[in-house]
């Protein structure tokens, strides 16, 4: 592989994974090179699966030639859901590798590692990977392919869940599975922990044909018209490789991962020790159930290797991120969406209560989150300069992730995505009012600098 075939390869390497656009920056070629570059820098045997994208298969057998080259074995635990694989390489204490695009659209693609805890590779890890990669010196030898049934993974996974959530009272729910891998495995689970379970996109094809691979509230009408029509108490969406999960209430409304962790934690906290962990991106809504159980709040720049990262170290009863990915380490120590449904299902049957009605005890702040696109090449140095102007302008500036001001009257954060071409504010506001002058003050700061690339302000399109 040439040197000037990697010119433009660089930016796939992300915080913590890898990721491009299939044919464009991440192709066959480049991941045998990523698969040579991971056995020369690991030293040792994984395990790998991969999502239900059309190219995975393919980018699938590249890192796996790729990787074996390098003298060490690969278990090919084949397609099937995030969580399943993670719980297998967890059981087998292995390092484990996934091919997928996650939550994006179908023309991306790419590869998260994870140690056999279940936490991913950090940033400082992957610049390590990266570094191998470009240097292209690889060790030699030969390794071996042993091929693993998925679906016998994907049933011990199943049954370990099953075990640690016993229903006691009857319940409805909706199931989104997107057309992803979720569908591999939720619509057994919930049948068999005895709901009454309906399916809708539950077919695996990895063109998504019918809503994004992202659980975003504007792309799941189709759940919300299920539950609401067919009477079910809760709908529940996953992403593309279902380590992402969205609630949907009794009534077709949205459930926030604010709402969905105020949810699990008024009844984890009864009986668990531990403090919370969430990202710089999450509302104040953690912080107050955390204060009505006496713990804490400690916070971690977006991402799911940060959040798993961080439980760990602190010993946490609970992991949040605002892109919808969680950890309950009393039932499974890694971020899994699969067990927070079933669990936020449980909690409900168990109070009797309905999810519409409970979201009413939430405390809510006026708050928006908005995206809007902006090349990879700038978005971060973009950021870079806004910070170094907020700092000169206000008391309580955080830039552990991104560029964190909080004010007496709310708190806004800008941040580059570390997956996508975007640049996103959130903001968060005692009041209405409070909330649009704070993010009209971020916006003016953002269209400045657009400005001065010569690039408009324009909002991600949904």
């Amino acid at each position: 592989m040439g040197n000037d075939s990697l010119k433009n390869v660089s930016s796939i390497f992300r915080s913590y994974d890898i990721r491009g656009v299939v044919g464009q920056d991440l192709t066959p070629e480049i991941m045998h090179r990523i698969g040579q570059a991971f056995g020369s820098y690991i030293h040792q045997d994984i395990v790998l699966g991969r999502d239900v994208r059309l190219h995975s298969q393919k980018l699938k057998e590249a890192f796996v030639k790729g990787f074996l080259s390098s003298g060490f074995s690969i278990e090919d635990a084949g397609m099937l859901p995030l969580g399943a694989g993670m719980y297998h390489a967890w059981q087998e204490k292995k390092t484990y590798a996934y091919i997928t695009g996650s939550h994006l659209p179908k023309e991306w693609n790419g590869i998260k590692f994870f140690h056999a805890n279940g936490i991913g590779f950090i940033d400082e890890t992957n610049r390590e990977i990266r570094d191998t990669f470009f240097k292209g010196k690889f060790i030699a030898g030969s390794g071996k392919c042993a091929v693993k049934n998925p679906k016998e993974i994907v049933a011990d996974y199943k049954n370990f869940l099953l075990s640690k959530v016993r229903f006691h009272r009857a319940t409805s729910v909706v199931l989104d599975c997107g057309n992803g891998c979720a569908g591999l495995i939720v619509p057994e689970l919930f049948r068999e922990a005895g709901l009454e379970t309906r399916v809708v996109f539950g077919e695996i094809d990895g063109t998504f044909p019918n809503r994004l691979p992202d659980p975003q509230d504007f792309a799941l009408a189709e759940l919300k018209k299920n539950v609401v029509e067919g009477g079910f108490d809760l709908g529940i969406a996953y992403d593309g490789d279902g380590d992402r999960t969205a609630l949907v209430d009794d009534k077709g409304s949205f459930t926030s991962p604010e709402e969905t962790s105020y949810l699990i934690l008024s009844e984890l906290l009864k009986t668990q020790k531990g403090d919370i962990v969430a990202n710089v991106e999450c509302t104040k809504a953690i912080d107050l159930i955390a204060g009505k159980f006496g713990r804490k709040v400690i916070r971690v720049p977006v991402g799911h290797t940060f959040l798993m990262d961080a439980v760990h170290r602190h010993n946490a009863v609970f992991g949040v991120e605002s892109a919808a990915h969680y950890c309950l380490p009393h039932f499974i120590p890694f971020d899994d969406a699969t067990i927070v449904g079933l669990y936020a299902a449980y909690i409900l049957s168990e109070r009797g209560e309905k999810l519409s009605e409970f979201k009413k005890q939430v405390p809510k702040y006026p708050f928006a989150r908005v995206s809007f696109e902006c090349p990879d090449r700038i978005k971060f140095g973009i950021i870079k300069t806004i910070a170094g102007k907020a700092a000169k302008e206000f008391k309580n500036v955080n830039t552990m992730d991104g560029l964190r001001v909080d004010l007496e009257n709310g708190w806004a954060l800008l941040r580059a995505s570390n997956t996508s071409p975007y640049i996103r504010l959130t903001v968060e506001g005692v009041t209405e009012k409070d909330k649009n002058d704070i993010q009209k003050m971020f916006l003016d700061y953002l269209k400045e600098e657009m400005e001065k690339h010569g690039l408009e302000l324009v909002p991600e399109h949904k």
